[in-house]
């Protein structure tokens, strides 16, 4: 009798280690499929549970970009770029959001720190083949290389041409290229550019730089035909005053002083406080050998402006 029930013993004592060394197997598999778990979902960035992850997080570059959210994708590009510093999409849709941020600044200092990044990410963009959305990072290379000024407008130029030639032209491009060409000296290919622009959107602005452009190139008949044209279409002030001196002067330097009177006094309707309009009134009288009114119009700029430098020459 001893003897089976000793082997019912041992039996029953190897079932019970069975289970248990069962269980700790069970309960060790548990445990490396969660850590497992844990540790992908670690790597991967995500985390558990997925329903507390920001809506704003799982937004496309695209979407963001869209929504012009500006500041939020140019942080996700910059965290994707940390970890994958050639990924195309991260470099484009960063250049392009730099570049907005950039143009929205109050400050030249600020704007041009964003605007270099821009730059940066864009041309790094370019290295890759094949290159995202080609044209419309050369577009915006060509801006933000002229918002940089005149040491940066030839790269300015060659960008923007790339551009077009790439098949993109939107409304503004012809105007850069006339601006920059312009600014440059290079008068003939800143007035071509400008009559292409005015083909596709004719606007004050244009008639305004063509007609500065044209008086810069001593053609004062056309200059004096676009700046009208402006005058007629514009309803900002300070673009108003900019064409009325210019057609002042020209009427001065023809002689014509009935026509720069009435553009110099229009000035004076609407900014009492123009320097340069009670400057130019005395130029007007000191030809018409009217001394005393000349000197009394220069006294009156000086009093508004006591720096201007054309009024001190001609008093003291």
């Amino acid at each position: 009798m001893g003897i089976p029930q000793n082997r019912f013993s041992l039996r029953s004592g190897y079932y019970k280690k069975r289970k248990k060394g069962k269980l700790k197997f069970f309960l060790l598999l548990l445990l490396l499929v969660g850590a497992s778990a844990g540790l992908y979902f670690f790597l991967s960035g995500k985390t558990i549970p997925a329903a507390e992850k920001s809506l704003e997080k799982d937004k496309s570059f695209e979407q963001l970009w869209n929504e012009k959210s500006y500041r939020q994708l140019s942080q996700r590009c910059d965290a994707l770029l940390s970890t994958e510093p050639l990924d195309p999409i991260a470099l484009v849709y960063g250049g392009f959001s730099y570049f907005y941020l950039g143009i929205s600044q109050f400050t030249q200092e600020e704007s041009l720190v964003l605007m270099s990044k821009s730059i940066v990410y864009l041309r790094k963009a370019l290295l890759l083949k094949p290159v995202p959305l080609k044209s419309k990072v050369e577009y915006i290379l060509g801006k933000a290389y002229y918002s940089k000024g005149r040491y940066f407008l030839d790269l300015s130029i060659k960008y923007m041409e790339q551009s077009i030639n790439d098949g993109l032209i939107n409304e503004d491009s012809y105007k850069y290229l006339g601006l920059a060409y312009s600014e440059l000296g290079l008068y003939n290919e800143g007035v071509n550019y400008f009559l292409k622009a005015l083909e596709s959107k004719p606007d004050d602005m244009l008639y305004l730089v063509l007609g500065q452009t044209y008086y810069k190139m001593n053609d004062d008949e056309k200059a004096e035909s676009y700046l009208e044209k402006a005058l007629t279409m514009t309803e900002n002030f300070s673009s108003e005053q900019k064409i009325r001196f210019i057609l002042g002067k020209i009427f001065l330097d023809r002689g014509d002083y009935k026509k720069a009177d009435e553009q110099y006094r229009k000035i004076l309707e609407k900014n009492i406080n123009s320097a340069d309009a009670h400057y130019y009134l005395g130029e007007i009288y000191s030809k018409l050998n009217k001394k005393v009114k000349a000197r009394a119009e220069w006294r009156k700029a000086l009093e508004i402006n006591p720096s201007h430098y054309g009024a001190l020459l001609r008093l003291y």
